[in-house]
């Protein structure tokens, strides 16, 4: 089974919206099964423009958390009448009405700017539980996805982006060891067939030829050993295969990829390419229980 785990829950929204709330059922609901947090670089950024701050780096910032697609964002959205109310029973420490309804306006905006990513869920305000919409979609997220449906949200991500590039977008899934979704007719496939067959022998000839002692120091490396690497000037560019406290990583750096056209594909062969990994080093190892798959996108675009 694959997995596409949450690393960071971020629960966003203006003043009074409900964040703290929210955070707390979701805790006491899911007995604190996310890392969340109150805010994140979006508010920072919000905040930033609206009182004409000049943080440095701040793109930097915001780009990093919102391109690791692992890093999830509830962004609550009540009416204005909610949250005009909410300041009339208990006020606000920092707000007088009118600089509320202003951070009210600039988050409105933000949600809507950023309602397509797939990584960000606005639930709607007016049901009984919020909690219970957000469970479902997270869990969702997490364990209902396909690789397609994954790399589905790669190509959403990019086609959302101002230049049709992210530079660079991470993303991470964990596979219970069965590998169920893996489809070994991707290295048939017309385009890309001939290159996926090349990397998958070069790699797995390296890790053969370090088991065996086939290397500079003619050394037998075992399953712990940081020489499984691939390294080449194509799309694909590096790959580094590791087991380490049981659980088998999986490292890919993709110095360019085509979200539209073959990333779809790259997404499949290198979810294959795990798993025949994963055969060599099963026998070599200590029990391991599952697989990281770790993906570095270096630019992530569709062709113009």
């Amino acid at each position: 089974m694959i997995m596409f785990p949450t690393s960071t829950l971020f629960i966003e929204g203006c003043d009074l919206s409900g964040k703290t709330e929210l955070i707390k059922k979701l805790h006491t609901t899911m007995d604190y099964k996310w890392h969340i947090y109150d805010r994140s670089q979006i508010s920072r950024k919000a905040f930033n423009e609206l009182y004409n701050r000049d943080i440095r780096n701040i793109k930097d910032d915001y780009n990093n958390e919102i391109n690791n697609l692992n890093n999830r964002f509830v962004i609550l959205v009540p009416t204005w009448k909610t949250i005009e109310k909410r300041f009339k029973k208990r006020g606000d420490e920092i707000h007088n009405i009118l600089s509320l309804k202003d951070v009210y306006t600039k988050f409105e905006d933000v949600a809507t700017s950023l309602s397509g990513l797939p990584n960000v869920f606005i639930p709607r305000y007016d049901q009984a539980n919020i909690e219970d919409s957000v469970i479902m979609h997270l869990d969702t997220q997490e364990y209902s996805l396909s690789l397609s449906d994954i790399s589905d949200q790669v190509f959403n991500a990019v086609t959302y982006s101002d230049e049709l590039e992210i530079y660079s977008l991470s993303f991470m899934i964990y596979d219970d060891c069965q590998f169920e979704k893996v489809d070994d007719t991707i290295l048939t496939n017309e385009v890309e067939g001939e290159y996926y067959t090349k990397i998958m022998n070069s790699l797995l000839k390296k890790i053969d030829d370090e088991l065996s002692g086939k290397n500079e120091y003619d050394r037998i490396e075992s399953s712990k050993s940081r020489r499984f690497v691939y390294t080449d000037d194509s799309c694909i560019s590096f790959i580094q295969v590791a087991v380490r406290d049981s659980v088998m990583d999986f490292h890919c750096v993709l110095r360019s990829s085509d979200v539209e056209n073959t990333f779809q594909y790259d997404l499949k062969f290198l979810y294959f390419l795990a798993s025949k990994c994963f055969d060599r080093l099963e026998l070599e190892s200590e029990e391991i229980n599952k697989v990281r798959l770790r993906f570095n996108l270096n630019s992530a675009h569709t062709v113009q």
